[in-house]
């Protein structure tokens, strides 16, 4: 996966777009391929006018990648998400985005958003939760424009602070736009704050007045001032604006070099004036002009002008008002353009000569511990289950969230479904919440075509418990019995059921028919906590009141197989309230018990036990009280001793920290069925369903295993 980058601003203004251009350009010189994301579009798609700072990346760089790609969420788009606390969903989308520009890119920068507009204020948070999300390191852009040292300080400890509350890594900090003869001043200021937040100073660039001067070009498409004379000299740079409103003799006293020159289109002393002081040696060069009001000279003194030549002025015609255009014209951001060779070099060589980059090409370098966000994780699972691409039955085929989340599944290819029910009234509910479910697969129990042989099967199956015919075929008439049977004889590869549905009445049906995994005395259930910074899973805490030792041990053991379908590394502490032999008790004893027998079972295990929670999820108290152990300290997984302590335990760490707990996910089974809360979001059977695939692709692969061992050993 590449290296990545993300550059934000303390404030609008800060030139983010600069030190994002420029870092480009210093990785791309050093031979890297890179990548560029602008997660959220300032003026993206609005009127289909893309963002300026994507169309510049993409020219200077010639970048393939579509507009939309680089910035896949629109501002308008972004405040209405947050509006309707759908935050994940934005997040969602850039991190897809994220990994198409990141495939086989050796750096990807990410510039984070421009502080303008009605979003500002969720700015500081949206940009340190796409930090995490990406889990990229940050260096912070301060504008020392007009700022004191005081200011430039208060703004880079507010930014670090945001992204603090969100474990974000801060690299450093860049102050861009600084007075040239308050750097020094400006580096003593801050040296003494980073070092005290471990921070390092990667440059202080100087303020460049051309950067800050945009083109009479710029003014022209930015306001929409059409140019009606002088149309070869548009790429004249502004200084500064300035009204012309008094006699000619007076304004010529307060002309300055780069003027832009606003009047009423009827002064045509001031225009003609003006355009005479920009041949004269006894006056500074004038920019342009812009009249205004919608008025022009009369067509006499347009001959003039017409036939004028060498006084390099081009003459904008604005509709506003004297006032209101210099408003514009003064409030314009200044953007950079590709064709604009002479910005870009400067940009290159400020950032060559004052950016500290052998510093900054020494910190990416440094490997670190992937964090693995809940939004990466559940993505990473969809995206698993899109790859492995089952087939999953859902008995409740008429239920709205249900339906809802068939639709998102279809829409993405996650998986193919098979809808239970009655198909009319299937389809007259998916019409009601809106849902598309044309690419679903619909079954109804009663007049399928399989009624007869499921009825023939589960008869045989159960004839221990002399179960009739005719009482074998009303039982199959039930969804979630129909559904189940079709996961027994291969038909379905999962079963997802519970939003209407008891617990007992979604797995009754999977103990009866699918039955137990060979070598596993026990189906159990895990719940994946997904903390901020990692996902953890817990179990049993949803089915087994008080396991045995060997019961605990093929919970420990069926867990650790639907952790490595979920692609976490299998890590098992076996709890206790006794580290090791610290204390005696029953517990204590069936807990060291349990950690035997599954260690004879599966030697290749990582499991340890008895252990505290504590001891098992810190590395330091790990290794306080477990010096040499390989699990203390580095525990995925946590197996509690009964339900009691396992339920109280994840509810607990789900309310308390805020949590998202996914689960409860049943195994043990011979093939995966799961079942849902019936307090259960649209998200909560995504989620559920992608599992569901990854666990039926994990046992194909353990059974294909199992067979190659089998052919070998004879």
């Amino acid at each position: 996966m590449a290296k990545n980058l993300y550059i934000t601003a303390t404030e609008p203004s800060s030139g983010k777009s600069m030190i994002s251009l420029g870092l480009l350009q210093l990785f791309r010189d050093h031979g890297d391929e890179i990548g560029y994301l602008k997660p959220i579009g300032q003026r993206f798609r609005v009127e289909k006018e893309q963002d300026e700072d994507i169309d510049l990346i993409r020219r200077v760089f010639n970048l393939d990648q579509p507009a939309e790609l680089l910035s896949p969420v629109p501002s308008y788009e972004a405040r209405e998400f947050i509006a309707r606390g759908r935050q994940a969903q934005i997040m969602e989308r850039i991190l897809e985005a994220y990994r198409k520009i990141a495939k086989d890119k050796d750096i990807v920068i990410i510039e984070g958003t421009d502080y303008k507009g009605t979003m500002t204020a969720f700015e500081f948070d949206i940009n340190a939760e796409i930090s995490k999300t990406l889990d990229a390191p940050v260096i912070l852009v301060a504008n020392g424009d007009g700022r004191t040292t005081e200011q430039i300080l208060s703004n880079c400890a507010a930014s670090k602070e945001s992204f603090d509350e969100q474990s974000c890594d801060v690299l450093g900090v860049v102050v861009n736009r600084v007075e040239e003869e308050d750097v020094d001043k400006v580096k003593e200021a801050l040296l003494d704050w980073l070092e005290e937040e471990k921070l390092a100073l990667f440059g202080i660039i100087p303020k460049n007045k051309i950067l800050g001067m945009p083109r009479i070009s710029e003014i022209s498409a930015k306001i929409g001032a059409p140019c009606i004379f002088g149309e070869e000299h548009l790429d004249n740079l502004v200084a500064e604006p300035g009204i012309a409103a008094m006699h000619i003799g007076n304004a010529l006293n307060y002309l300055k070099d780069g003027h832009l020159i606003i009047t009423p289109g009827d002064r045509e002393d001031i225009i003609l004036g003006m355009m005479i002081s920009r041949v004269s040696g006894n006056y500074p060069n004038l920019a342009g002009i812009i009249i205004t009001g919608g008025l022009e000279p009369s067509d006499s003194v347009k001959k003039l002008i017409g036939g004028l030549s060498g006084f390099r002025i081009p003459i904008l015609a604005a509709k506003g008002n004297t006032y209101e255009v210099a408003l514009q014209v003064r409030d314009m951001p200044v953007s950079l353009f590709s064709s604009d060779k002479q910005k870009l070099d400067l940009v290159n060589f400020l950032t060559r000569r004052y950016f500290d980059y052998d510093h900054l090409f020494e910190a990416i370098r440094v490997e670190k511990t992937r964090k693995l966000t809940p939004i990466v994780f559940l993505h990473d699972i969809m995206e698993q289950a899109q790859a492995a691409h089952k087939r999953i039955v859902l008995p409740e085929g008429d239920e709205p969230r249900t339906l809802k989340a068939a639709e998102r599944i279809l829409e993405r290819d996650t998986a193919e479904l098979i809808l239970l029910g009655n198909p009319d009234d299937v389809r007259h509910q998916a019409s009601l919440v809106g849902a598309d479910i044309s690419k679903a697969e619909i079954v109804n129990p009663s007049a399928s075509e399989h009624l007869s042989d499921f009825t023939s099967t589960y008869a045989e199956l159960r004839k221990h418990k002399n179960i009739a015919e005719s009482m074998a075929r009303d039982t199959m008439v039930d969804p979630i019995y129909f559904g189940t049977m079709m996961v027994h004889l291969g038909l379905a590869d999962g079963l997802v059921s519970g939003a209407v549905h008891t617990t007992a009445h979604t797995i009754r049906p999977a103990f009866q028919i699918i039955k137990t995994t060979p070598g596993i005395s026990i189906v159990s259930s895990v719940f994946l906590m997904c903390l901020p910074e990692r996902v953890l899973i817990y179990g049993d805490c949803a089915v087994n009141p008080e396991p045995t030792s060997e019961e605990l041990a093929d919970i420990a053991i069926s867990s650790a197989e639907t952790t490595a379908s979920l692609g976490i590394e299998p890590i098992i502490a076996m709890l206790s309230y006794s580290t090791g032999t610290s204390a005696e008790g029953p517990m204590v004893s069936k807990v060291a018990e349990a950690t035997r027998i599954a260690k004879e079972k599966r030697p290749d295990l990582l499991i340890e036990g008895p252990m505290q929670y504590d001891t098992a999820i810190s590395p330091e108290t790990g290794k306080a009280k477990m010096p040499d152990s390989k699990v203390a300290g580095r525990a995925t997984i946590f197996i509690f001793p009964d339900l009691d302590a396992g339920n109280t335990a994840y509810k607990a760490v789900q309310r308390s920290a805020k949590v998202v707990a996914v689960g409860p996910v049943l195994q043990g089974l011979r093939k995966p069925v799961n079942d849902l809360s019936r307090g259960c979001l649209v998200e909560d059977i995504l989620y559920t369903i992608a599992i569901t695939a990854l666990q039926a692709q994990q046992n194909e692969a353990a059974a294909s295993k199992h067979e190659s061992s089998d052919v070998s050993a004879t």
